[in-house]
């Protein structure tokens, strides 16, 4: 069996295995995120999901003031209102991604729980709200204890001087009301999520797509997702003359956190995932080599708080520093999958962005011929369903690469389209392979037509503006695709 057909999704795996939580929860929420008529939806969760890691972390001493430990008369005041404006920001994105027909249904059931005067039917209502049995009855749960800490800070605010233990125990009790959530409970430092985690590059998505041994395909792509992460919540530190928010901070910590977690994975595990009876090989020497800039910008990068902020050119140089070091560690993980990789190629050559969306528009394409053409063969009475082959194989190679590139809330559609692809060979019970071919054939026109307007989408992007397609190289990739194992002529 072709080694694509086992690992369809190779990134849907990377990340289910990652995942400390029941993988039915986060199943069921990736089909909500895909449903729900959110402009910007995925963005949206990132951002809310990036803040619920924020202050996980932000509580831990060591993020804030590395190996030093602050002053016992210390005021944690300023560190208080850190926490409190990104609880602010993350009731904020909650409240966008519930619809207004079930924030109002939700509404209701919560005042009616608070108007009952029968304490037990209380309690069965409340129990109800309280097993989350959906995505937006866990969003708004959690909502609502984040509203409750946000009153208790406002409180606390008011208070002339705010001790450390008075800043841990709000931590505690905040990161109690994160870890009770069935749906949101922040993801940890190598803990993916299908909805938002992106290797935002082609030249990186086809080195990994070459590799033969996956257990080092698994490696290299794991640490890539972190160093992705990390610099896409980087962008959340905005540069001048926009100005910073007091939740600057938790971010930062956050990144500085999760970059620390990166260099010991890079140092430790990935040699140890890449072993084999020989030995760790060069999978050692590009872990070392990528963790180097990581680890050298967190020592010339002091601890957030070890001493004033004096201004915020002191937050952008730290901002710029851990980009330029999370680029260097992506430049040397790409450089270990093909020496021909730099960071050059990756982030300073300016045809990158235009590649991505180029080499998307041109699968779409592609990818849309191809239904095309295998229709057209299933018309035949005396085709058999074999004459899919091509397709089916492009498919795969589709799932590599140019799937990744796709918003999360465009897959679904594709999803069915390639599994219906990868068990084409199979059928119902007592239906004749006659009839199995007429039912690809129907489905390979349908879906040709969701690629076209797919198609359309992405040719529409800025970066593609004024660029058109090149029709050789096309026509040469379909063609290409098409002669690749393609079944025999029947008798």
């Amino acid at each position: 069996m072709d080694r694509r057909s086992v690992a369809q999704d190779f990134f849907f795996e990377l990340m289910r295995d990652s995942q400390r939580v029941r993988a039915v929860y986060l199943a069921e929420r990736e089909r909500w995120i895909r449903t729900l008529e959110v402009s910007g939806r995925e963005e949206i969760l990132f951002e809310l999901e990036m803040l619920l890691r924020g202050l996980d972390r932000f509580f831990n001493l060591r993020n804030l003031f590395g190996d030093v430990p602050p002053s016992p008369d210390r005021d944690f005041r300023d560190e208080l209102k850190s926490a409190r404006d990104s609880i602010h920001r993350a009731v904020h994105l909650s409240r966008r991604l519930i619809l207004q027909r079930q924030e109002q249904a939700l509404l209701f059931r919560s005042f009616v729980e608070g108007t009952l005067a029968d304490d037990r039917a209380r309690a069965r209502l409340g129990a109800e709200l309280r097993e989350q049995r959906t995505p937006e009855e866990s969003l708004f749960l959690l909502r609502a204890g984040l509203m409750a800490h946000l009153g208790i800070l406002d409180h606390l605010l008011r208070l002339d001087f705010a001790p450390q233990a008075l800043f841990l125990d709000v931590g505690r009790a905040l990161q109690h009301e994160l870890y009770v959530s069935r749906y949101f409970c922040p993801p940890t430092a190598l803990e993916f999520r299908g909805e938002y985690d992106r290797v935002s590059s082609v030249r990186l998505l086809e080195a990994l797509r070459t590799l033969e041994d996956d257990k080092k395909r698994k490696a290299f792509a794991l640490a890539l997702l972190a160093a992705f992460r990390s610099l896409r919540s980087l962008r959340y530190v905005p540069a001048p003359p926009t100005p910073h928010t007091r939740r600057v901070l938790v971010i930062l910590a956050l990144v500085r956190s999760e970059l620390l977690a990166l260099v010991g994975y890079l140092e430790g595990d990935l040699p140890r995932l890449c072993a084999t009876p020989e030995g760790v090989g060069p999978a050692a020497q590009a872990g070392r080599a990528s963790a180097t800039p990581l680890r050298d910008a967190l020592i010339k990068v002091a601890p957030l708080l070890a001493g004033p902020i004096v201004d915020r050119r002191q937050l952008d140089d730290t901002r710029d520093e851990l980009v330029e070091a999370t680029k260097n560690c992506i430049g040397a993980l790409a450089a270990g999958l093909d020496p021909t990789l730099d960071r050059k190629a990756l982030f300073e050559d300016d045809a990158a962005r235009l590649e991505l969306s180029e080499r998307l528009r041109r699968d779409l394409w592609v990818f849309a011929e191809m239904c095309r053409h295998t229709a057209k063969k299933l018309e035949v009475a005396q085709a058999g369903i074999s004459v899919a082959e091509p397709l089916r194989r492009f498919a795969m190679e589709f799932r590599d690469v140019g799937y990744q590139l796709l918003r999360h809330s465009d897959r679904e559609l594709f999803d069915r389209f390639l599994d219906l692809l990868e068990g084409w060979s199979g059928g119902r019970r007592g239906e004749s392979s006659m009839l199995r071919a007429q039912r690809l054939r129907d489905d390979c026109r349908r879906f040709a037509e969701i690629l076209d307007r797919a198609f359309e989408t992405v040719n529409k992007r800025g970066e593609l503006k004024g660029v058109g397609i090149d029709q050789a190289v096309y026509d040469d990739a379909l063609k290409r695709h098409l002669t690749i194992s393609s079944p025999p002529p029947a008798n």
